[in-house]
């Protein structure tokens, strides 16, 4: 047996150890690739939320704002007393729960319904809540002690 005969049967008897071996690098491969695409995807996904939820923040901010400047501070001078009745606050509250749902992009009412159900369910308790904040509830001083910024 010549040098060249030995080396090539060792590499045909090292050829099915060498794709068993090629085999299982590429699938380890494949599967830390998978966890990498997973952790981006999580974090595109968390990333895409959290935007979400500051434009649901500014958006509830702007409705109680812009439904106090247009509709209440009107109301309230019409008033002898200077007090909404419960049915122009209800009024009030519709228009700014309509404030809400045309200016919320239609990417982050998709976003907020994925994470929450149907926004209609909650937003306006989530209005009345901003609202309460914003007129100075007692609850501020604990929602900021909830939340601190």
């Amino acid at each position: 047996m010549t040098w060249n005969q030995f080396w090539v049967e060792t590499l045909n008897a090292l050829i099915p150890l060498l794709a068993f071996a090629a085999t299982i690098a590429i699938g380890m491969l494949a599967e830390w690739l998978r966890r990498k695409a997973g952790q981006v995807q999580q974090e595109v996904i968390r990333e895409a939320f959290l935007a979400a939820l500051c434009e649901l923040e500014r958006v509830a901010n702007d409705a109680i704002s812009a439904t106090n400047q247009i509709l209440v501070d009107a109301l309230k001078e019409a008033a002898a007393d200077g007090k909404l009745t419960k049915e122009e606050a209800q009024d009030a509250m519709r228009m700014a729960v309509e404030y809400f749902m045309t200016h919320l992009t239609p990417g982050a009412l998709e976003i907020l319904q994925a994470a929450y159900g149907p926004v209609e369910a909650w937003i306006k308790e989530y209005l009345e809540a901003k609202l309460a904040q914003s007129k100075g509830s007692p609850y501020v001083e604990i929602e900021a002690l909830v939340n601190p910024q």
